[in-house]
């Protein structure tokens, strides 16, 4: 007879990094933002953020997607400290996944689950899916209630980041966390 099933929680090991990773791949950054800032920075690989403009532009219904990056969090905290992760201080995107299947109108969208699955297999070893980004053409750069409803239910972590771009008007926002709190983007070259 086997053994009965026993349940145990534990917490997943998530690939924190030390802002000291951050100002070694990005030099630039070191006496900016990310630095002296109180709140999270978050920053965009040209890469990434060409793949979302390219995606957005497409159509004018809303179009979406989740991003993939890094999270560095103070150096104060060893990495592997359960605080560590509301340690945030910078979030860098590094790739974006654009959702293939969705459902979407003018103001709406509904993205289908494959694109979770993309973004897993697409990812490196450092990396993780850091929050998600989405269209509002004509409508301005903002968090509806229902964006920060969403924001709350799939991207619940402190490092988690949400983009908000209107390519009609050339205008985006940053959120991070549960909260929806804004925050400013860069790039980071």
């Amino acid at each position: 007879m086997a053994p009965p099933l026993r349940w145990t929680e534990q917490t997943a090991q998530l690939p924190l990094q030390p802002l000291a990773a951050l100002y070694a791949r990005w030099p630039q950054l070191a006496a900016g933002p990310a630095a002296t800032d109180a709140l999270p920075w978050v920053g965009v690989a040209a890469s990434a953020r060409a793949t979302v403009l390219h995606h957005l532009r497409s159509t004018l219904h809303e179009q979406g997607g989740l991003l993939v990056g890094e999270v560095f969090v103070s150096d104060q905290f060893e990495l592997t400290d359960p605080k560590a992760m509301n340690a945030t201080r910078a979030v860098a995107v590094t790739r974006a996944v654009p959702a293939l299947e969705f459902a979407s109108s003018a103001i709406s969208l509904r993205m289908e689950s494959g694109v979770w699955e993309r973004a897993r297999t697409e990812r490196q070893p450092r990396e993780m899916v850091v929050g998600w980004y989405h269209s509002h053409p004509g409508l301005g750069a903002f968090f509806s209630a229902t964006d920060r409803r969403t924001q709350a239910a799939f991207f619940p972590h402190p490092y988690s980041v949400g983009w908000v771009i209107d390519p009609l008007r050339a205008e985006e926002a940053w959120f991070i966390g549960p909260d929806s709190a804004a925050v400013r983007g860069a790039m980071l070259g």
